[in-house]
């Protein structure tokens, strides 16, 4: 008893996660792997999640179980101690079922145990839309739908049925996601090369649908092969030592000393657009064509009032990619 308890307290977050990877929307989209939208329908094991306050008797089942046969090894208590095991973990991955089916000891039980944990959460997602699914044919049939269906086509056509649902693991503790049954959520995912088993955690950009905004923003146009669907996205700073701190940023949708409330202007052959920077000195424009784009920072109170605080810079966006701009502000515009 004393193996499976010990590994079920170990489950809980001990260190803070360190995302050192974690990248901005289109570093997301230019990574492999797979993005959609999808409403959690259940979570395995539920006892796992912070957000479930009710007590655990699967978790006390298996506990019992496990106690049972270490007292009395009979072939009965074994099977009841899998059975237990069984009801825990009802979503197990095939390759895992196989594991357990074919399990002879109570060695290979308290194993399987920790090797499920290690993985930490499965979800199982009822699909909405998926921007993106071009995983190799080994990974589709480890992430392939209940229906049989086959997402969509890389032009885009809808000749090929996107699928009903994806089951994605999520790590236990602070580098997992805390998803929640019955919340819709925006969900990158990349599968593991060594199982095929596709994964997310809090160092992606997976987060609660509510919150995608700007995320939703891009893949919109993305996922709009018929349209111009570049994007020029960047930031506004009186940070004279932005390009030296830039490589230290752990967040990419953070700068330091950032310029907010300022209006951005982008100039390109299809006209004249215009923006304000947020409080984190950011800006975006998307569903631009391909090529040269002048990008320039005005101070608040353009256009009645016209101080020109930076640019104009030249970005050339290409397809469906991503170009980014910094621009440098005096702290005093006078």
């Amino acid at each position: 008893m004393k193996a499976v308890v010990s590994l079920v307290l170990l489950a809980g977050p001990v260190l803070a996660c360190d995302c050192r990877l974690r990248q901005t929307i289109c570093g997301e989209v230019n990574t492999p792997g797979l993005i959609f939208i999808g409403t959690v329908e259940t979570m395995a094991p539920r006892f796992t999640s912070r957000w479930n306050p009710t007590p655990r008797p699967n978790l006390q089942q298996l506990n019992q179980a496990n106690q049972r046969y270490l007292a009395d090894h009979t072939p009965a208590n074994f099977d009841a101690l899998k059975e237990a095991f069984r009801k825990l973990f009802p979503s197990l991955p095939e390759e895992e079922r196989k594991l357990l089916d074919n399990a002879t000891s109570h060695p290979a039980i308290v194993t399987l145990f920790s090797s499920v944990l290690a993985h930490g959460q499965l979800i199982h997602f009822r699909v909405r839309t998926v921007f993106r699914n071009d995983d190799d044919d080994d990974d589709k049939k480890q992430a392939k739908a209940k229906s049989g269906g086959k997402p969509k086509d890389d032009d885009g056509d809808d000749d090929a049925k996107a699928p009903e649902s994806f089951d994605i693991w999520t790590p236990f503790g602070d580098c997992g996601v805390d998803f929640q049954a019955g919340e819709t959520y925006l969900v990158y995912a990349a599968s593991d090369e060594e199982t095929n088993i596709l994964e997310t955690d809090s160092c992606t950009r997976t987060r609660r649908l509510t919150d995608a905004g700007d995320d939703l923003a891009y893949l919109y146009f993305f996922k709009d092969h018929k349209n111009p669907a570049g994007r020029l996205e960047g930031f506004a700073t009186f940070d004279t030592l932005y390009q030296v701190h830039q490589a230290m940023r752990r967040d990419p949708d953070r700068i330091e000393q950032p310029a907010p409330g300022l209006v951005i202007e982008l100039k390109s052959p299809a006209g004249i657009r215009y923006t304000n920077t947020n409080l984190y000195g950011q800006f975006a424009f998307d569903g631009l064509e391909p090529g040269e784009h002048q990008v320039s920072a005005y101070a608040a109170g353009f256009p009645e009032t016209v101080k020109l605080l930076a640019g104009p810079k030249t970005v050339r966006t290409e397809g469906r990619g991503c170009a980014s701009q910094t621009l440098l502000v005096p702290k005093d515009p006078r």
